[in-house]
Protein backbone atom coordinates (compact mmCIF):
# COMPACT_ATOMS: atom_id res chain seq x y z
CA UNK A 1 0.00 0.00 0.00
CA UNK A 2 3.01 2.56 1.20
CA UNK A 3 4.35 2.02 -2.73
CA UNK A 4 1.09 2.19 -4.41
CA UNK A 5 0.87 5.86 -2.23
CA UNK A 6 4.56 6.65 -3.38
CA UNK A 7 3.97 5.78 -6.95
CA UNK A 8 0.46 7.25 -7.28
CA UNK A 9 2.15 10.48 -6.58
CA UNK A 10 4.95 10.08 -8.95
CA UNK A 11 1.83 9.38 -11.70
CA UNK A 12 0.73 12.99 -10.83
CA UNK A 13 4.39 14.70 -10.62
CA UNK A 14 4.68 13.38 -14.54
CA UNK A 15 1.49 14.05 -15.13
CA UNK A 16 2.05 17.61 -14.40
CA UNK A 17 5.50 17.54 -16.37
CA UNK A 18 3.32 16.66 -19.08
CA UNK A 19 1.59 19.60 -18.75
CA UNK A 20 4.40 21.64 -18.40
CA UNK A 21 6.07 20.49 -21.60
CA UNK A 22 3.05 21.04 -23.84
CA UNK A 23 2.39 24.22 -22.45
CA UNK A 24 6.42 25.41 -23.00
CA UNK A 25 5.72 24.02 -26.72
CA UNK A 26 2.51 26.70 -27.25
CA UNK A 27 3.60 29.43 -25.25
CA UNK A 28 6.03 30.92 -22.94
CA UNK A 29 5.62 30.62 -19.86
CA UNK A 30 7.21 31.17 -16.70
CA UNK A 31 7.16 31.97 -12.83
CA UNK A 32 10.17 33.15 -12.10
CA UNK A 33 10.42 36.11 -9.71
CA UNK A 34 13.46 38.79 -9.83
CA UNK A 35 13.85 37.72 -6.20
CA UNK A 36 17.61 37.64 -4.73
CA UNK A 37 16.74 35.09 -1.66
CA UNK A 38 13.44 32.89 -0.36
CA UNK A 39 12.96 31.33 2.65
CA UNK A 40 10.53 29.49 3.37
CA UNK A 41 8.89 27.81 6.94
CA UNK A 42 6.98 25.07 6.53
CA UNK A 43 5.37 22.34 8.89
CA UNK A 44 4.87 18.54 7.68
CA UNK A 45 1.49 16.25 9.03
CA UNK A 46 3.58 12.96 8.87
CA UNK A 47 2.20 9.70 8.61
CA UNK A 48 4.78 6.45 9.07
CA UNK A 49 2.40 3.43 8.86
CA UNK A 50 4.09 -0.55 9.33
CA UNK A 51 6.10 -3.01 7.34
CA UNK A 52 2.23 -4.76 6.84
CA UNK A 53 4.12 -8.76 7.45
CA UNK A 54 1.47 -9.04 10.19
CA UNK A 55 3.67 -11.58 11.79
CA UNK A 56 2.58 -12.56 15.14
CA UNK A 57 4.93 -11.23 18.07
CA UNK A 58 2.40 -11.47 20.70
CA UNK A 59 -0.12 -13.86 21.44
CA UNK A 60 -2.50 -15.71 24.23
CA UNK A 61 -1.25 -19.16 25.06
CA UNK A 62 -4.33 -19.88 25.37
CA UNK A 63 -6.46 -18.75 22.97
CA UNK A 64 -3.65 -18.15 20.18
CA UNK A 65 -5.17 -14.74 19.58
CA UNK A 66 -2.98 -12.22 17.79
CA UNK A 67 -2.32 -9.30 20.53
CA UNK A 68 0.58 -7.81 18.91
CA UNK A 69 2.42 -8.47 15.45
CA UNK A 70 5.17 -6.95 13.44
CA UNK A 71 2.59 -4.14 11.40
CA UNK A 72 1.87 -2.84 14.89
CA UNK A 73 5.70 -3.16 16.11
CA UNK A 74 7.24 -1.18 12.89
CA UNK A 75 3.96 1.28 12.91
CA UNK A 76 5.21 5.25 14.03
CA UNK A 77 1.61 6.53 13.55
CA UNK A 78 1.75 10.42 13.28
CA UNK A 79 3.75 13.31 13.78
CA UNK A 80 4.07 16.82 13.09
CA UNK A 81 7.69 17.94 11.49
CA UNK A 82 9.35 20.84 10.55
CA UNK A 83 11.19 22.34 7.20
CA UNK A 84 13.16 25.02 6.27
CA UNK A 85 14.05 26.20 3.09
CA UNK A 86 16.72 28.87 1.84
CA UNK A 87 17.55 29.87 -1.88
CA UNK A 88 19.02 32.41 -3.32
CA UNK A 89 21.43 33.54 -6.20
CA UNK A 90 25.13 34.18 -6.13
CA UNK A 91 26.93 37.59 -7.12
CA UNK A 92 27.84 35.34 -9.86
CA UNK A 93 24.18 34.63 -10.91
CA UNK A 94 24.39 30.99 -9.61
CA UNK A 95 21.25 29.66 -7.92
CA UNK A 96 21.39 27.70 -4.68
CA UNK A 97 19.10 26.15 -2.33
CA UNK A 98 19.63 24.74 1.19
CA UNK A 99 16.80 22.29 2.76
CA UNK A 100 16.24 20.97 6.29
CA UNK A 101 13.86 18.96 7.59
CA UNK A 102 13.63 17.38 11.00
CA UNK A 103 10.77 15.08 12.71
CA UNK A 104 10.35 12.85 15.29
CA UNK A 105 8.17 9.93 16.16
CA UNK A 106 6.95 7.90 19.70
CA UNK A 107 4.93 5.30 19.86
CA UNK A 108 4.31 2.83 22.87
CA UNK A 109 2.52 -0.47 24.08
CA UNK A 110 1.66 -1.69 27.03
CA UNK A 111 0.13 -5.61 27.17
CA UNK A 112 -0.77 -8.11 30.58
CA UNK A 113 -2.20 -11.21 30.94
CA UNK A 114 -0.99 -14.53 32.41
CA UNK A 115 -1.13 -16.37 29.28
CA UNK A 116 1.18 -13.83 26.73
CA UNK A 117 3.37 -16.00 24.70
CA UNK A 118 5.90 -14.57 22.31
CA UNK A 119 8.96 -15.43 20.29
CA UNK A 120 10.77 -12.43 22.57
CA UNK A 121 11.01 -14.98 25.51
CA UNK A 122 11.09 -18.17 24.38
CA UNK A 123 11.90 -20.09 27.88
CA UNK A 124 8.38 -21.10 29.05
CA UNK A 125 9.97 -20.80 32.74
CA UNK A 126 10.01 -17.12 32.15
CA UNK A 127 6.81 -16.00 30.22
CA UNK A 128 6.09 -12.43 31.04
CA UNK A 129 2.57 -11.10 33.03
CA UNK A 130 3.13 -7.60 31.36
CA UNK A 131 5.36 -6.34 28.21
CA UNK A 132 6.12 -3.13 27.38
CA UNK A 133 7.19 -1.82 23.74
CA UNK A 134 8.59 1.79 23.57
CA UNK A 135 9.41 2.35 19.73
CA UNK A 136 11.26 5.94 19.43
CA UNK A 137 12.36 7.58 16.10
CA UNK A 138 13.98 10.43 14.66
CA UNK A 139 14.67 11.55 11.01
CA UNK A 140 17.13 14.81 10.23
CA UNK A 141 18.14 15.50 6.29
CA UNK A 142 20.10 18.85 5.25
CA UNK A 143 21.31 19.02 1.16
CA UNK A 144 22.37 21.42 -0.49
CA UNK A 145 21.36 22.27 -4.23
CA UNK A 146 22.45 24.05 -7.15
CA UNK A 147 19.13 24.56 -9.13
CA UNK A 148 19.25 25.76 -12.95
CA UNK A 149 16.13 26.36 -14.85
CA UNK A 150 16.49 24.62 -18.28
CA UNK A 151 13.05 25.97 -19.42
CA UNK A 152 10.40 28.28 -18.19
CA UNK A 153 8.78 26.59 -15.20
CA UNK A 154 11.38 23.61 -15.39
CA UNK A 155 14.27 23.81 -12.61
CA UNK A 156 16.80 21.19 -12.79
CA UNK A 157 18.57 20.71 -9.23
CA UNK A 158 21.42 18.39 -8.02
CA UNK A 159 24.08 17.99 -4.86
CA UNK A 160 25.24 16.68 -1.70
CA UNK A 161 22.70 15.63 0.87
CA UNK A 162 23.28 14.12 4.23
CA UNK A 163 20.16 12.23 6.00
CA UNK A 164 19.97 10.67 9.25
CA UNK A 165 17.66 8.24 11.04
CA UNK A 166 17.75 6.64 14.59
CA UNK A 167 15.46 4.06 15.45
CA UNK A 168 15.24 2.80 19.17
CA UNK A 169 12.96 0.21 20.90
CA UNK A 170 13.09 -0.54 24.57
CA UNK A 171 11.20 -4.04 25.11
CA UNK A 172 10.98 -4.98 29.03
CA UNK A 173 9.28 -8.02 30.53
CA UNK A 174 7.94 -8.32 34.17
CA UNK A 175 7.21 -11.25 36.06
CA UNK A 176 6.80 -12.48 39.60
CA UNK A 177 9.24 -15.31 40.72
CA UNK A 178 9.60 -16.76 43.92
CA UNK A 179 13.17 -17.09 45.08
CA UNK A 180 13.06 -20.49 47.03
CA UNK A 181 12.34 -18.49 50.27
CA UNK A 182 8.29 -18.53 49.70
CA UNK A 183 8.43 -15.07 48.52
CA UNK A 184 7.31 -13.40 45.57
CA UNK A 185 10.17 -11.41 43.46
CA UNK A 186 9.12 -8.70 40.80
CA UNK A 187 11.70 -9.80 38.27
CA UNK A 188 11.85 -7.23 35.15
CA UNK A 189 14.22 -7.65 32.29
CA UNK A 190 14.29 -4.76 29.69
CA UNK A 191 16.04 -4.93 26.47
CA UNK A 192 17.29 -1.97 24.30
CA UNK A 193 17.96 -2.07 20.50
CA UNK A 194 19.25 1.03 18.57
CA UNK A 195 20.06 1.62 15.21
CA UNK A 196 21.46 4.57 13.57
CA UNK A 197 21.94 5.26 9.99
CA UNK A 198 24.22 7.82 8.60
CA UNK A 199 23.56 8.61 4.83
CA UNK A 200 26.00 10.77 2.84
CA UNK A 201 25.61 10.80 -1.20
CA UNK A 202 24.07 13.17 -4.36
CA UNK A 203 21.12 13.65 -5.44
CA UNK A 204 19.16 14.82 -8.17
CA UNK A 205 16.22 16.29 -8.63
CA UNK A 206 13.32 17.88 -11.24
CA UNK A 207 10.86 20.83 -10.26
CA UNK A 208 7.97 22.10 -12.27
CA UNK A 209 6.20 25.28 -11.37
CA UNK A 210 2.55 25.67 -13.39
CA UNK A 211 0.83 29.25 -12.82
CA UNK A 212 -2.70 29.29 -12.40
CA UNK A 213 -3.25 33.21 -12.43
CA UNK A 214 -1.85 35.65 -10.81
CA UNK A 215 -2.50 34.53 -7.45
CA UNK A 216 -2.34 30.93 -7.40
CA UNK A 217 0.58 28.23 -8.67
CA UNK A 218 1.02 24.65 -8.67
CA UNK A 219 4.54 23.09 -7.36
CA UNK A 220 5.46 19.63 -8.44
CA UNK A 221 8.84 17.98 -7.47
CA UNK A 222 10.79 14.75 -7.71
CA UNK A 223 13.88 13.93 -5.87
CA UNK A 224 16.20 10.79 -5.98
CA UNK A 225 20.24 9.66 -4.88
CA UNK A 226 22.05 6.94 -4.05
CA UNK A 227 23.85 7.20 -0.68
CA UNK A 228 26.62 5.50 1.55
CA UNK A 229 25.30 4.26 4.48
CA UNK A 230 27.62 3.39 7.75
CA UNK A 231 25.33 1.87 10.34
CA UNK A 232 25.36 0.68 13.65
CA UNK A 233 23.08 -1.36 16.18
CA UNK A 234 23.54 -1.38 19.66
CA UNK A 235 21.65 -3.37 21.73
CA UNK A 236 21.76 -3.51 26.05
CA UNK A 237 20.06 -5.78 28.40
CA UNK A 238 19.60 -4.97 32.22
CA UNK A 239 16.86 -5.89 34.65
CA UNK A 240 16.19 -4.92 38.42
CA UNK A 241 18.16 -7.67 40.12
CA UNK A 242 21.26 -7.36 38.90
CA UNK A 243 23.38 -4.32 38.61
CA UNK A 244 25.21 -5.33 35.40
CA UNK A 245 24.04 -3.99 31.74
CA UNK A 246 25.43 -6.07 28.78
CA UNK A 247 26.23 -4.12 26.00
CA UNK A 248 26.76 -5.44 22.28
CA UNK A 249 27.72 -3.31 19.03
CA UNK A 250 27.44 -4.02 15.70
CA UNK A 251 28.62 -2.53 12.82
CA UNK A 252 27.95 -2.49 8.95
CA UNK A 253 28.60 -0.16 5.44
CA UNK A 254 25.55 -0.46 2.62
CA UNK A 255 24.25 1.34 0.03
CA UNK A 256 20.85 3.42 0.39
CA UNK A 257 18.46 4.85 -2.05
CA UNK A 258 16.19 7.95 -0.96
CA UNK A 259 12.93 9.03 -3.24
CA UNK A 260 10.61 12.10 -2.63
CA UNK A 261 7.82 12.95 -4.51
CA UNK A 262 5.16 15.66 -3.91
CA UNK A 263 3.26 18.85 -4.98
CA UNK A 264 2.20 21.97 -3.63
CA UNK A 265 -0.52 25.01 -4.31
CA UNK A 266 0.87 28.23 -3.87
CA UNK A 267 -1.30 31.53 -2.89
CA UNK A 268 0.16 35.14 -2.49
CA UNK A 269 -0.76 36.82 0.43
CA UNK A 270 1.25 39.88 -0.62
CA UNK A 271 1.67 39.77 -4.41
CA UNK A 272 5.67 38.44 -4.90
CA UNK A 273 6.35 39.04 -1.18
CA UNK A 274 4.55 36.22 0.72
CA UNK A 275 2.70 33.44 -0.28
CA UNK A 276 1.06 30.65 1.82
CA UNK A 277 0.91 26.91 0.51
CA UNK A 278 -0.28 23.18 1.51
CA UNK A 279 0.90 19.97 -0.56
CA UNK A 280 1.30 16.57 -0.32
CA UNK A 281 4.47 14.57 -0.40
CA UNK A 282 5.88 11.33 0.26
CA UNK A 283 9.38 10.11 1.04
CA UNK A 284 10.88 6.29 0.35
CA UNK A 285 14.38 5.28 1.78
CA UNK A 286 15.27 1.56 0.51
CA UNK A 287 18.53 -0.33 2.86
CA UNK A 288 18.42 1.01 6.09
CA UNK A 289 19.01 -0.93 9.32
CA UNK A 290 15.71 -0.30 11.89
CA UNK A 291 15.16 -1.07 15.29
CA UNK A 292 12.09 -3.73 15.16
CA UNK A 293 13.85 -5.30 12.82
CA UNK A 294 16.39 -6.47 14.53
CA UNK A 295 14.47 -7.84 17.42
CA UNK A 296 11.73 -9.55 14.53
CA UNK A 297 14.78 -11.41 13.03
CA UNK A 298 14.89 -13.28 15.45
CA UNK A 299 18.04 -15.65 15.44
CA UNK A 300 19.33 -14.02 12.66
CA UNK A 301 23.16 -13.44 12.54
CA UNK A 302 24.11 -9.57 11.31
CA UNK A 303 22.54 -6.13 11.27
CA UNK A 304 19.49 -6.41 9.18
CA UNK A 305 19.61 -3.26 6.44
CA UNK A 306 16.88 -4.36 4.03
CA UNK A 307 14.07 -2.45 5.26
CA UNK A 308 12.46 0.37 2.77
CA UNK A 309 10.80 2.85 5.81
CA UNK A 310 8.06 4.80 3.51
CA UNK A 311 6.24 7.90 5.25
CA UNK A 312 3.97 10.38 4.04
CA UNK A 313 3.03 14.06 4.52
CA UNK A 314 0.55 16.79 4.02
CA UNK A 315 2.66 19.50 4.23
CA UNK A 316 2.01 23.46 4.91
CA UNK A 317 3.48 26.75 5.58
CA UNK A 318 5.08 30.54 4.16
CA UNK A 319 6.87 31.49 1.94
CA UNK A 320 8.82 34.93 2.27
CA UNK A 321 11.49 36.40 -0.90
CA UNK A 322 12.39 39.98 -2.03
Amino acid sequence: MRKLTFFASLVVFLANATFVLQANAQSPMSVAKDSRWTVEFGAKAYDRPGDDLALPLITDEITLAPLFDSTQASDLGNTVGAEVKFSFVTPVGKELEIRSILASWDEAYEFEGDNLQSPFFPSPDLIPTTVNYDYESDYFSIEVMKRRNISPGVTLMFGPRFVSTRDRVKLGGSISIDPGDGTTVDFTQTQTTEATNALIGLQTGLELNIPMNRYFYVNSFIRAGGYMNPTEVTTSVSDTVSTVETQTSQTKSTGSFLGEVGGRLYVDIVPNSVSSYVGYEATWIDGVALAPAQLITTGATGIQTGNTPFFHAISFGLNFNY
